[in-house]
C-alpha cells in the first residue's frame, strides 16, 4: 500500500495498549512497558495465577488452552487491568502482581472492559449460552476493585454481549449483541444503563463487535460466519446503514486512530467465509477509501483447538501515532508476534 515505509517487528510479544510515546505489552502472563525514546522493554508485573501463567510460556499449549492476556487497559485515574483466562486482574503497584478482582464464571473471559466519561469500568458477559440465559452487564465504580450487575438482557432476548463502547462525542455506552436473527443489537445508554435504547435489532447486518466513533457516523464490521460480511457505516442523524466494503471474513478485532480505522478479518471456515488468509483493513475517512494493507495466512494448526487467524489490535490511548500496531494469532510467520507498520500521520489523509 502507498504510504507505508517500514514495519517494525516485536517477536514473542503480545502487543496491547498504544499511547503517545509508549506500547504495552505481554509475554505471556508477564506485562512490559515499551517507550520509543529508549527503545526498550521493562517490567511491569505479572498476572497472578500459577496454574495459567505456567501454561502461557508455552505457546502451544498457550493457544489449547487460550492462556494468554486478551485485553488491557491504562485507565484514567492510573490503574491498570486486564482481562485473561477466568478473570479480570488490576496491578498491585507495591507487589508488582496484577490480582483477580473479578472471577469469570459464566464463560472465560469478556471480549473488553470500556471505561466511561465518569470513571466506571464496565463488562458484558460472553459465554456460549446454548440456553439463552439472561446476560448481564457489571459495573465497577472503584476502578475495578468491586463489581455489580447494572443491566441484564432478558432471557431468550441475546446470546450474549460482544462488546461495550465508549463515545468520545456524546459519551453514551454502546453495546453489541449477538448471534441469531433477533439476537444481534446495536444499541445505547446515556444513564449508565438506567434504561437502554435498542438503535437496530435483526439478523447479521447487525453483528458487530467493535463500533468505532466519528462525529458524523459510527463505522463496523460485521462478525458473521452465516452470511458475507462487510464494513459498514451508519449516519448518526439518520441512523441510514450504508456498506463501505465487502471482506474476505468476520470481524472480531477493531480500532479507531485519528482519521483510520483498522480491522482485521478472520480465518473462521464456514459455508461463506472461504478464505484462508487474516487481511488487515483500513478505512480512510479523509477520503472515503477502504483498501487492505496487509494479509497473513492461516498456518496449519487446526482452528477449533488452536484458534482462528487473525491479527489482533491494541487498544489505542492515541491518535497520534505513525504506526498501526497488531499481533499474529494462528498467522504463518507472525504467531505469538507483534508488528508495527509505519503509515505516516495517521491524523492526515493518505
Amino acid at each position: 500500500m502507498k504510504g507505508i515505509k517500514r514495519k517494525l517487528f516485536f517477536r514473542n510479544i503480545k502487543i496491547l495498549e498504544v499511547g503517545e510515546d509508549t506500547l504495552i505489552g505481554a509475554r505471556g502472563y508477564r506485562l512490559f512497558r515499551y517507550t520509543s525514546s529508549s527503545g526498550k522493554w521493562t517490567y511491569i508485573g505479572k498476572v497472578a495465577d500459577t496454574k495459567f501463567a505456567l501454561a502461557s510460556r508455552f505457546r502451544l499449549i498457550s493457544r489449547l488452552l487460550r492462556t494468554e492476556i486478551h485485553f488491557f487497559s491504562t485507565l484514567t485515574g492510573g490503574a491498570q487491568v486486564c482481562v485473561a483466562k477466568n478473570g479480570i486482574f488490576k496491578l498491585n503497584k507495591t507487589s508488582r502482581r496484577f490480582e483477580k478482582c473479578f472471577n469469570i464464571t459464566r464463560g472465560s473471559r469478556p471480549l473488553n472492559l470500556c471505561e466511561d466519561t465518569d470513571g466506571n469500568l464496565y463488562f458484558g458477559e460472553y459465554f456460549h449460552n446454548a440456553e439463552r440465559e439472561p446476560v448481564h452487564v457489571y459495573r465497577s465504580a472503584d476502578q475495578g476493585d468491586t463489581w455489580s450487575i447494572v443491566y441484564s438482557f432478558p432471557a431468550g432476548s441475546i446470546r450474549h454481549i460482544h462488546g461495550i463502547h465508549a463515545d468520545p462525542y456524546t459519551g453514551a455506552l454502546w453495546v453489541t449483541t449477538g448471534d441469531l436473527e433477533g439476537e444481534c443489537i446495536i444499541g445505547y445508554t446515556t444513564d449508565q444503563f438506567a434504561t437502554f435504547n435498542t438503535v437496530f435489532r435483526g439478523g447479521q447486518e447487525y453483528r458487530a463487535c467493535n463500533l468505532l466513533f466519528f462525529k458524523d457516523k459510527v463505522v463496523y464490521g460485521t462478525d458473521s460466519e452465516t452470511a458475507l460480511n462487510f464494513i459498514k457505516q451508519f449516519d448518526r442523524n439518520t441512523m441510514k446503514v450504508t456498506d463501505i466494503a465487502p471482506i474476505q471474513g468476520s470481524v472480531i478485532s477493531a480500532v479507531k486512530a485519528g482519521d483510520k480505522c483498522f480491522l482485521s478479518t478472520t480465518v473462521e471456515p464456514s459455508e461463506v467465509n472461504l478464505d484462508q488468509n487474516a487481511y488487515l483493513w483500513m478505512y480512510n475517512n479523509v477520503n472515503g477509501e477502504a483498501s487492505v494493507i496487509a494479509s497473513y495466512p492461516k498456518d496449519r494448526l487446526d482452528h477449533i483447538y488452536f484458534q482462528f487467524g487473525l491479527c489482533r489490535l491494541p487498544e489505542y490511548k492515541t491518535g497520534n501515532c505513525n504506526h498501526i500496531y497488531f499481533s499474529g494469532a494462528a498467522l504463518r510467520g507472525i504467531d505469538g508476534h507483534s508488528v508495527g507498520l509505519y503509515i505516516g500521520d495517521m491524523n492526515q489523509g493518505s
